[in-house]
């Protein structure tokens, strides 16, 4: 009774604020403003139609724990000790080593069948660990509800990839018997499960394909991609006789660099592309596959590994005009910047990854929206699906719509027979990319709209009703809210396409990024052209860092582009820099009071002063002006002559 004597003077007096660990003492502090009745409260009963589809939803979660887990409580020494295996959600799918008829669990009103949660039985072992998503124990008096007073319980968790809770585990002891030696008991049994899912997954890879497609699982091991399991097609896509699998690399199978140059950036950079065309020079010729790649990040028990996915020349070649450029090359890791805005910016982005709204990225021309996109797919659900871009402000009014829904037979004039696949179908279930959205003709935009309501369209010229999946991340260079005034933008798609807003700040507003760029971009030049190693004079990192940048990082990119490949020195100076850009752009940003101002937010306080700062920057180039602060050539002119500056 020393337990319940203890819980029931927390509950009284409140002893749980002074708990050392502090996420009890939070827990018991949310428990309490719940109102929860702790003498009765029990976990929810789910009813027997749900309890069978979670069971069924579960089966291999429980296959993985069965035979570790029985193992361990048959030969356990302790007939009271219990293992409960919950799946994510916090459901009790098996309590193990219970065969008595009077079992102490039992009688304390634990049962399968119940969903256990903080809102219904208050602070509780599977909650907390969840929660936390690592090792914790908790003894039964620390525990909000009375049922759970009378043991003492070790958790952890069961994770399929890293931080992507699969399942939960929990054993459990009379109290007076508990034993720190279970803390590693209940590791140990969390881990081999997870190494028996880890195998299913593999399994599923390599046995689940057809005679059209073959699967290679790698590891990488001192500079090499070894090879841990690899199927019989692989051998036949490949062209290749069957070889013993052990000790084998991928570069035994696909000609190393400076062959497949392609396919190598992609395999060591660990990049994840979908169904990408590409031909491949092997030993016994070149062959035209298809591949798509996926990384296999596992926790601390498992190595991480990287998965390629091959499928033969006929099905590459059907495919290849419709996916051969929609592919997201780009992750997070290759963004570069340390700018504290830019590393917010970043990870808000990651964040907003993981969901599945809509997104409006908007920044000036060339400062990488579009990297943006890519790494915002490649981190999203989606990643393994298309990623298919189309500039909006590429095509005529009349093509566009053509172009995003495609056409049946003999839509228009000039269309092709055979009809055409839209880039809305192409991208189903991946990630549809609308660069320059702001350049999209009203007509489309209504579609558009309606396409977003209700995922479905029709192809022009077509009656049929074609389901769609898509996530939408559109981009811009320019002021939307601007373009709604003048009738030019519909509101309400702009808000439907708006729902997470990225901005990304230019680059001279980024501080010392600029020298990473410079770095980054001349070390990829001189590999790329053959040339020994050049560097940058302290007066040429000077003028980078003063220089306004109105063409942003693409800017940086082509002015060092095009000073290498006509410089012969190892060190460029600010002379070269000058002489490159020429007069007319040698104006700097030095003076600039307004860094950290992008053309979002320009309608600020004095605004006049930023007009007269774009003009200065732009030697009184109001054309460049206007492009600079975001704003059509009729906007600027009005707001130049209410300032009177007309």
């Amino acid at each position: 009774m020393q337990s319940l004597e203890k819980w029931l003077s927390i509950h009284e007096k409140g002893l749980a604020e002074d708990c050392e660990d502090k996420s009890v003492a939070a827990a018991w502090k949310r428990s309490k403003a719940l109102n929860i009745d702790y003498e009765r409260a029990l976990p929810k009963e789910l009813t027997a139609g749900e309890l069978d589809r979670t069971k069924k939803n579960n089966k291999r979660l429980t296959i993985c724990s069965d035979w570790a887990v029985n193992y361990l409580v048959e030969n356990s020494i302790d007939p009271d000790l219990r293992v409960l295996l919950f799946n994510r959600d916090g459901v009790l799918l098996r309590i193990y080593g219970s065969s008595q008829e009077h079992d102490w669990l039992i009688g304390c009103g634990i049962k399968t069948g119940t969903k256990w949660s903080e809102e219904s039985i208050g602070v509780n072992p599977l909650s907390l660990g969840a929660k936390l998503k690592h090792y914790f124990n908790i003894e039964g008096s620390r525990c909000y509800s009375r049922f759970l007073v009378e043991g003492h319980y070790y958790y952890a968790p069961i994770f399929l990839n890293e931080g992507d809770l699969f399942g939960n585990l929990i054993i459990a002891i009379p109290e007076h018997r508990a034993d720190p030696f279970l803390s590693s008991v209940v590791l140990t049994l969390a881990r081999t499960i997870e190494l028996d899912m880890f195998l299913f997954h593999s399994i599923d890879i390599f046995v689940n394909g057809d005679e059209d497609s073959g699967s290679v699982f790698l590891r990488e091991k001192n500079g090499r991609n070894e090879i841990v399991i690899i199927n019989d097609q692989v051998f036949k896509i490949l062209g290749l006789n069957k070889t013993d699998a052990y000790h084998l690399t991928l570069e035994e199978l696909v000609l190393p660099l400076p062959d497949n140059r392609e396919f190598w950036n992609i395999i060591n950079n660990r990049k994840c592309v979908a169904e990408k065309a590409m031909q491949l020079a092997v030993k016994t010729g070149k062959v035209y596959v298809i591949i798509s790649t996926s990384t296999y990040k596992e926790n601390q028990f498992h190595p991480d590994g990287f998965t390629i996915s091959f499928s033969i020349n006929t099905k590459a070649s059907k495919l290849a005009p419709r996916y051969t450029d929609n592919n997201a090359r780009y992750t997070f890791n290759d963004i570069i910047g340390e700018n504290e805005y830019m590393m917010e910016t970043i990870k808000r982005s990651k964040i907003a990854a993981l969901s599945d709204s809509n997104i409006l990225i908007q920044g000036e021309s060339g400062v990488g929206k579009d990297v943006f996109a890519q790494a915002i797919h490649n981190a999203s659900k989606r990643s393994h699906k298309p990623f298919v871009a189309i500039n909006c402000a590429a095509f005529s009014k009349e093509l566009i719509a053509s172009e995003l829904f495609g056409y049946e037979s003999g839509a228009f004039t000039g269309a092709k027979r055979e009809g055409s696949v839209g880039k809305f179908e192409i991208a189903n279930h991946g990630t549809l990319f609308l660069d320059e959205i702001g350049d999209m003709p009203m007509e489309v935009q209504s579609v558009l709209l309606r396409v977003l309501e209700e995922k479905t369209f029709r192809k022009v010229g077509g009656n049929r009703l074609i389901e769609v999946d898509v996530r939408i991340i559109a981009a811009t260079n320019k002021n939307l809210k601007e373009l709604i005034e003048q009738k030019l933008f519909r509101e309400d798609l702009f808000y439907r396409l708006s729902i997470i807003r990225i901005n990304i700040p230019p680059l001279r507003n980024r501080g010392g990024d600029v020298y990473l760029f410079a770095d980054y971009f001349i070390k990829n030049l001189c590999a790329r052209m053959g040339k020994p190693d050049i560097k940058l004079s302290k007066s040429a990192m000077d003028f980078l860092g003063r220089y306004s940048w109105p063409g942003n990082i693409r800017e940086l990119q082509n002015l060092l582009e095009g000073i290498i490949s006509t410089h012969e020195e190892t060190l460029i100076g600010e002379k070269e820099i000058h002489n490159y850009l020429g007069d007319y752009f040698m104006e700097t940003a030095v003076e600039d009071k307004f860094a950290g101002v992008t053309p979002f937010d320009v309608f600020g306080i004095d605004e006049k002063e930023k007009f007269e700062l774009a003009l200065r920057k732009c030697r009184n180039n109001k054309t460049k002006a206007a492009e600079y602060l975001g704003l059509s050539r009729s906007t600027f002119y009005r707001r130049m002559q209410e300032f009177g500056m007309m």
